[in-house]
């Protein structure tokens, strides 16, 4: 990783140059904290420390009292008809009232607190930090943010920390759902590069496989270790964080977030949507969730990998969508959002467009390139049950029609085509999700 932090570099596996904004990745003491921000931005700085009260109680007050040097001005979000806070845009309005003369931005979290940091930094040209509290994702490194604005999970470019800050003995001391939702969310990347891979060959979008080989690489210390999360092995979760942050990473080096999520996120898209219209509290952490979408994920390439070029063409002239009736019944899940969401649709039709024209033109080429980029049903789910992390969506959602929507229709919120798409449009989506849900 410190080959590629703060780093511009040709790539030996695309030929195109990179950047990495993350200048860099310290491990150090909570303690030691303001230290090392004043080696860097120096000193009497006037600094946001945001935090959730959670957060706040776990890190977020010691970091206030440890700043010597520089100012604190701790920004402690509290829910908002909700039970915690999640990342929505109504807090932003908030955070920005704070940041009057601030020269930094101290993110104390996961996901939600990270999320709205860099959204906020980014949008008023102001760096940000972040200090982990779990090694539950990605987004400490990643030039992405994800929240919900308007009953829709949109994802976003952004300008990633400049720096992650990150204690030991904080992430190991982390909720241990949280530890397994980053052990979870981890899997994702072979099948989100696979994703990615088949949107190149259709659409020609440019493809590198520079991601995928570097989280592979830090992959190994972990995948087959899940049962060493429970122990708290300071090693083993020490190994996730370092796959997480490669994983945000690599995002930067693709310059999108198609080397990090794939089909297997937007079932979970799907479901915080859900949750969201219907003021409820999400099913499971969002690494949780992307597990099961993973093991869906893997199902479908093993249902696709024995199918020819011919009977993949045949199947694609006997598939018959009503388009409209999708568009439909998204919109009876999320009906306060029907026009942003007609605005993915439109854009994701077209899409579909080139994938029927070309799919059976391409097929054999996909199931070469792919295939062996991903792992196999039962290889995920020894990972997943070692880790004990759901496997199956019903294990985190009783409800089985959301389930049966969530993967017909979530390829929907999205333009970008997945495998989700190709299961769909070859009629086996369907035969699919009725032999999952038995």
């Amino acid at each position: 990783m410190e080959n590629l932090l703060g780093k511009e570099f040709k790539c030996e596996e695309c030929g195109e140059i990179h950047k990495v904004d993350v200048k860099g990745i310290k491990y150090g003491s909570l303690v030691e904290i303001d230290e090392f921000i004043s080696e860097i931005y120096g000193k009497d700085k006037k600094i946001l420390v945001l935090c959730d009260e959670i957060t706040y109680e776990v890190a977020g007050k010691r970091i206030c009292k440890n700043l010597k040097y520089n100012h604190a001005l701790p920004l402690v979000l509290k829910p908002k008809n909700e039970k915690r806070v999640h990342a929505k845009y109504e807090y932003v309005e908030e955070i920005e009232r704070e940041i009057k003369d601030i020269d930094l931005i101290l993110t104390c979290g996961t996901g939600t607190i990270t999320d709205l940091g860099k959204l906020v930094g980014d949008k008023n040209k102001i760096p940000v930090i972040s200090f982990p509290t779990a090694p539950s994702m990605n987004g400490y490194t990643s030039p992405v943010s994800a929240y919900i604005k308007d009953g829709v999970k949109i994802t976003v470019g952004v300008t990633p920390c400049e720096y992650v800050y990150i204690d030991e003995n904080i992430i190991s001391d982390a909720p241990i759902e949280l530890i397994k939702a980053g052990f979870a969310d981890s899997l994702a990347k072979s099948f989100a590069n696979s994703d990615w891979k088949i949107s190149s060959i259709i659409t020609g979008e440019k493809f590198c496989s520079l991601p995928l080989k570097i989280v592979s690489e830090a992959e190994k210390k972990y995948i087959n270790k899940g049962d060493l999360i429970k122990k708290r092995n300071k090693k083993v979760i020490k190994d996730i964080m370092e796959g997480l942050n490669l994983g945000g990473i690599s995002m930067i080096i693709a310059g999108s977030s198609s080397p990090a999520s794939g089909g297997e996120h937007l079932i979970s898209h799907f479901l915080d949507m859900y949750a969201h219209q219907n003021k409820i509290e999400p099913f499971a952490f969002h690494g949780l969730q992307v597990g099961t979408g993973v093991y869906i994920s893997s199902l479908i390439y093993d249902l696709l990998k024995g199918f020819k070029s011919d009977e993949i063409s045949e199947r694609i002239k006997k598939r018959k969508i009503v388009y409209d009736e999708k568009y439909k019944q998204l919109c009876s899940f999320f009906p306060s959002s029907k026009y942003v969401l007609r605005k993915i649709f439109d854009k994701k039709i077209k899409v579909i467009g080139k994938l029927k024209e070309k799919l059976a033109l391409k097929w054999e080429e996909i199931k070469k390139e792919t295939i062996p980029m991903v792992y196999s049903p039962s290889e995920i789910e020894t990972y997943l049950k070692k880790a004990e992390c759901s496997l199956h969506l019903n294990e985190i959602c009783d409800n089985k029609k959301l389930i049966e929507n969530a993967i017909l229709l979530s390829r929907f919120i999205r333009e970008r085509i997945t495998i989700l798409d190709i299961a769909d449009e070859t009629g086996l989506l369907d035969e699919f999700v009725y032999n999952y849900l038995k």
